[in-house]
């Protein structure tokens, strides 16, 4: 059964928002609201692509190549990555990056 769009962005800003809120607790250096918006909406993004039909793995490299673009692009904040995904809940779990 497929999912109607409406569904699809709710279950991708439900990750998205949980993703972003987990890495802001852990995250070091500066950020600025702006570019905090800014990571929300990439990581919304690029979960919504993987949503309907793709696996918890695939959202899951979404969400961190995701992060890894945006800190390459910010060169100030440096934060956990998503290890685990409960897609039911949108929960998730990070654990620190490593180099």
């Amino acid at each position: 059964m497929q999912q109607d769009a409406p569904d699809l962005d709710r279950t991708a800003r439900t990750i998205a928002e949980n993703v972003y809120a987990a890495y802001m607790q852990q995250a070091e250096g500066g950020s600025h609201a702006q570019t905090e918006q800014t990571l929300l909406t990439r990581l919304v993004e690029a979960i919504r692509s993987k949503v309907p039909g793709a696996t918890g793995r695939d959202i899951i490299d979404a969400a961190n190549a995701a992060l890894d673009a945006w800190e390459q692009q910010s060169g100030e904040v440096r934060g956990p990555r998503v290890s685990v995904l409960n897609r039911a809940e949108g929960s998730v779990k990070m654990d620190v990056a490593e180099a």
